[in-house]
């Protein structure tokens, strides 16, 4: 645990201070870091995290040699003197006793002054201050603390649980400490989640460790701190009395304990904007769960033949997980060579993804959707990788027996861990440039190109469906009923978490004018012109 306490005071003190120099040396020469997202990105910080505490341990020897030489200087000196103990004049009435008292006093102790004015370490420091432009920023270490928060919520975590490393039914080797459980109850707390909070608030104290306190010290992490947003937690949920109980249990909060509840029962927090809060409902959350098993359906899986006549050459595998709404799944339908290849083009376009905003009816960045994003074919991607998006969509006609213009792009989408897409629907509803020229989105196409370890899945609340991310799979869905097109809300959907590695799909939105020709309208609907 000291390791991880000791990479949270550098980060959290070497962050704050480089924090704008950092931004600007970014800006104009390294491209941001993704910690939530590239494995590679953590392994540089873990591999700096280790280069730090061994550079911390060898301050720590450097200041324990100028100890020892000080002590060996105190026993040198303190010797003499030993002898003088009971028996001061006659000491001094020698005269060599005499003599080396007055030198020793008047040579001795300057050169110990400035062997003690002398810095110790100044290397390690040096060394500390050059790398702290690799910290993660303060907006990075949010990130981080949203996605754990995503977890908990999510999958159900118990503080005690997170502690031991058991989530959502599996255990990883790992466990948190006392300032993770605070930085994660203020975020619960923030966000208006006061009954979390309080939980993990609780067993952070019940986390502290005596032997530890000098090290809280240096972390500037006081107890007092956990006890009185304890307490203002306990206040929000109107239990006053045993927010008095916590705050008289800090020695230090005692005679203040009464202000401070009059200062909390008259200054109720005001949660953060739900904008800035991922929307995890708990049917949504139940879906996710590892305890969630779809239900057991009359529908088939077969060889599809029929859609178009290349399948009858080359057969796909369909499994039928609703037939109203029109939900299938097709396995095995991109190669390993296919994937790697689209991967490859689009690394160096990826940026963070943007959503659909009904109400200012544009695309924007948003905390409804944590990844990154970038859209296909570019004009900037590499020349050679057209040729696979071409095969990609053609696959997408083959398999759904839909039209594919010119004019149709897709979405690589890539989560790190905590990653989500709240429940949505992909249709706009709403009239916009793209709604007029070519129509809503009729019908979603829905590449897996990993295998997520845990968590991932995509889920369909109102149908308590759930599909996981497999390597090659391919997910499609109608989002408009066939005769009317009417929109579906039965298909609002989202993205559940991801807990270990990392998710990345291809999505492929088909309009509907393109296939006016072939899938028409044959009633009127609910729809407004």
């Amino acid at each position: 645990m000291l390791p991880l306490l000791i990479l949270l005071f550098l980060t959290s003190a070497a962050g704050q201070s480089q924090n704008q120099t950092r931004t600007e040396t970014e800006t104009s020469s390294n491209p941001p870091k993704e910690f939530m997202i590239s494995m590679a990105d953590r392994m540089e910080l873990l591999l700096l995290d280790r280069e730090l505490i061994s550079n911390l341990v060898q301050y720590a020897d450097k200041l324990q040699e100028k100890v020892n030489v000080l002590q060996r200087c105190a026993k040198a000196m303190r010797t003499p003197l030993q002898a003088s103990k009971g028996r001061e004049e006659e000491y001094l009435s020698n005269p060599l006793h005499s003599f080396q008292l007055i030198r020793h006093m008047h040579e001795d102790w300057s050169h110990l002054e400035k062997f003690m004015r002398q810095p110790v370490g100044q290397d390690q420091i040096s060394f500390l201050k050059n790398k702290a432009t690799k910290f993660p920023s303060v907006e990075e270490t949010e990130d981080a603390t949203e996605a754990i928060y995503r977890i908990i919520l999510t999958y159900n975590v118990q503080p005690a649980d997170l502690d031991q490393g058991l989530i959502d039914g599996m255990h990883y080797n790992s466990s948190i400490s006392v300032k993770d459980c605070f930085s994660l109850g203020s975020l619960f707390f923030q966000w208006g989640e006061y009954g979390k909070a309080a939980e993990m608030l609780a067993y952070s104290l019940d986390q502290v460790n005596p032997e530890y306190y000098s090290v809280y010290d240096v972390l500037e992490f006081e107890s007092s701190e956990v006890f009185m947003l304890l307490a203002r937690c306990l206040v929000e949920m109107d239990m006053e009395e045993d927010a008095r109980t916590t705050l008289m249990a800090h020695p230090a909060l005692v005679e203040h304990s009464e202000r401070l509840l009059t200062l909390y029962r008259n200054t109720r927090h005001v949660p953060v904007s739900w904008k800035l809060m991922p929307f995890l409902p708990e049917e949504f959350n139940q879906i996710c769960r590892y305890s969630h098993q779809n239900k057991p359906s009359r529908l088939h899986c077969r060889y599809n033949t029929t859609t178009t006549p290349f399948l009858r050459l080359a057969p796909l595998r369909m499994e039928e997980l609703s037939l109203d709404p029109y939900i299938v799944v097709y396995h095995n339908v991109l190669s390993d060579a296919e994937i790697a290849e689209v991967e490859r083009v689009t690394e160096p376009l990826l940026k963070r993804s943007v959503v659909f905003d009904g109400k200012e009816n544009k695309m924007s960045t948003s905390k409804k959707r944590t990844a990154l994003g970038a859209w296909l074919p570019d004009d900037n991607m590499d020349v050679s990788g057209r040729a696979v998006i071409q095969r990609i969509l053609r696959r997408i006609h083959e398999l759904t027996g839909l039209i594919m213009n010119d004019r149709q792009d897709m979405q690589l989408i890539k989560y790190g861990y905590g990653g989500h897409y709240d429940i949505h629907f992909d249709y706009f509803n709403t009239s916009s440039p793209i709604t007029k020229a070519r129509g809503d989105r009729m019908a979603t196409v829905l590449f897996y190109l990993n295998d997520v370890k845990h968590g991932g899945s995509t889920a369909f609340t109102d149908l308590q469906l759930k599909v996981p991310s497999e390597r090659g799979k391919v997910l499609f869905w109608y989002n408009m009923r066939g005769e009317t097109h009417d929109l579906d809300s039965r298909t609002l959907h989202g993205a559940c978490p991801v807990i270990d590695g990392t998710k990345s799909i291809l999505s492929c939105w088909i309009h509907e004018l393109d296939q006016m020709f072939i899938q028409p309208t044959y009633r009127s609907g609910n729809r407004l012109s």
